[in-house]
C-alpha cells in the first residue's frame, strides 16, 4: 500500500489487512513500513499488536520465512513479499530493477526504499494479484480482491499474467512485460484458498463453489439418506449449506471453530490434531442420534476428516457419520508452490479403494465429485474448464514446466 499525498499514515489501515488475509498463513505477519524520510521499520505483528507509522507499507501472512525478506540493491533497500515456489533474493533485485524480465511460477509485492510499491504476476499465471485503490489517496496491491474490498478500498485491475505495476507518488504505470504465454489458473484458489468473496480475474469464487456444490449434491442425492448436513469449518461451510439446499435436507452450524487458522496449513502433526480440534466443538443436541453428511472442500491426508468422524461419533453422538468432498481426488502435491503434503502422505494415493479409506476415517461412507464434476463446475461459473490447471488432481501432464 502506498500514500499519494503527505499526511497519510497507512498503518491505520494495513492494520485491517491482517484479519483480512489470516487464512493465508501463520498467526504473526511481516510488516515493513517507510517512514517520512524514507527508512524502513520492520517487525512482525500479530493481529491485535501495534503497526508502525508509515506513509507506504507492505503486509506478509506466510508459511514459509524464505517468502518475505529484505534486501539491498545497488543504493537501494528493497523489502519484498512473494508467494509461489520461493526464489533468491538475487532474483527479487533483478526484477525489481528491470534487469529480468519474468518468473515463472512466483507473484511478487516489493516497497523500496526510494518510494515505489512494485508488483509482478507470473507468466504462467497461476499467482493472482489485484491492484485497488482508496479513492485518490492510496493505491493497494493484494493476492486477494475481497481483502481491497475489506479495507474500503475499490478493485480497479486484476493484474494479466507476465504483467509488472509500478506506483509511486508521481507515476502509476501497469506494463506486459513477458511475451505472450497461454497461463493457466489455479484450481486449488478456487476450492478452498480464496475468500469465499474474492474473484479470480473477475471470477467469483463463491459462484464456482456453488457450482460445485451443486453437482456433489446431485452425486449425492440417491446414495445417502441422512438426517443433517453440516459444513466442515471454515471452507466446508459453503458447501455443506448448497449441498443441503439441493437435496432438500435440513443443514445445522453444528461444528463451531475457535481456531482461526487453516489446520492444512500446520507442518507439526502434533499441532495440526490440536488445530483440528479447536474448530470442531460439536453442538451436541443437533447431532446425538442423527445420520449426518459431513461435507469438506478437499481432503489431503485425512487427519481433519479422521478426527472430526471421531467427534461426531463419540463425543456428538452421531448415530452415522458420511463424509462427502468438494474436490476430486487429490493425488500430486503441487510442484508450482501451493503448500501440500508429499505424495505419499496424501490418502488417496494411500488405498485403492473407497473401502480401505472408509475404514481408516472412520466414516459410514465417503464420496468425492469427480473430474467431470469440477470441470462442468467451471464451465457453469464461466471461467472454462481449459484455463485450469488441474495438476494435483490428474497428476499425469505439467502443462505449465517450463
Amino acid at each position: 500500500m502506498i500514500s499519494f499525498h503527505e499526511g497519510w499514515d497507512v498503518s491505520k489501515i494495513l492494520r485491517y489487512a491482517l484479519p483480512a488475509l489470516r487464512h493465508r498463513g501463520n498467526d504473526t505477519a511481516w510488516v515493513a513500513l517507510l517512514s517520512n524520510d524514507n527508512k524502513f521499520i520492520i517487525r512482525e505483528v500479530r493481529e491485535d499488536g501495534n503497526i508502525p507509522s508509515g506513509w507506504a507499507g507492505l503486509l506478509c501472512l506466510y508459511t514459509n520465512e524464505a517468502s518475505r525478506g529484505f534486501i539491498k540493491c545497488g543504493n537501494t533497500d528493497i523489502a519484498y513479499c512473494i508467494e509461489g515456489i520461493v526464489v533468491d533474493p538475487t532474483e527479487v533485485c533483478r526484477l525489481v530493477t528491470g534487469d529480468s524480465k519474468t518468473l515463472a511460477y512466483t507473484s511478487l509485492i516489493a516497497l523500496t526504499s526510494d518510494g515505489e510499491l512494485i508488483a509482478y504476476r507470473p507468466i504462467t499465471g497461476l499467482r493472482n494479484l489485484v491492484l485497488g485503490a482508496y479513492g485518490f489517496d492510496l493505491a493497494i496491491i493484494s493476492n486477494e480482491s475481497s481483502t481491497i474490498n475489506a479495507l474500503g478500498g475499490e478493485v480497479r485491475l486484476f493484474v494479466s499474467l507476465g504483467t509488472i505495476v509500478r506506483a509511486s507518488r508521481l507515476n502509476l504505470s501497469v506494463s506486459r512485460v513477458a511475451g505472450n504465454f497461454r497461463g493457466k489458473r489455479c484450481i486449488m484458489e478456487f476450492i478452498y484458498l480464496s475468500r469465499l468473496d474474492s474473484e479470480i480475474d473477475g471470477y467469483s469464487v463463491y459462484e464456482f463453489r456453488r457450482a460445485l456444490a451443486r453437482r456433489l449434491a446431485l452425486r449425492l442425492a440417491n446414495k445417502i439418506d441422512a438426517d443433517v448436513v453440516i459444513g466442515m469449518p471454515e471452507t466446508g461451510i459453503i458447501y455443506g449449506i448448497k449441498v443441503a439446499e439441493i437435496m432438500g435436507k435440513t443443514f445445522e452450524y453444528a461444528l463451531l471453530n475457535i481456531e482461526r487458522h487453516r489446520s492444512a496449513l500446520r507442518e507439526d502433526i502434533l499441532d495440526k490434531i490440536s488445530s483440528v480440534h479447536l474448530k470442531l466443538s460439536p453442538v451436541i443436541n443437533v447431532i446425538k442420534g442423527k445420520r449426518v453428511l459431513l461435507v469438506d472442500d478437499s481432503l489431503l491426508t485425512g487427519i481433519s476428516i479422521k478426527e472430526a468422524s471421531q467427534v461426531l461419533r463419540h463425543r456428538a453422538g452421531a448415530r452415522e457419520v458420511h463424509v462427502a468432498i468438494a474436490s476430486p481426488r487429490i493425488v500430486r502435491s503441487c510442484p508450482y508452490g501451493i503448500d501440500m503434503p508429499p505424495d505419499n502422505q496424501l490418502l488417496a494415493n494411500a488405498f485403492s479403494n473407497y473401502a480401505d479409506a472408509q475404514r481408516v476415517l472412520e466414516v459410514d461412507s465417503l464420496t468425492w465429485s469427480d473430474l467431470n464434476d469440477l470441470y462442468a463446475a467451471a464451465d457453469e461459473s464461466g471461467i472454462g474448464r481449459d484455463s485450469l490447471c488441474t495438476y494435483c488432481l490428474v497428476g499425469d501432464k505439467r502443462e505449465l514446466d517450463l
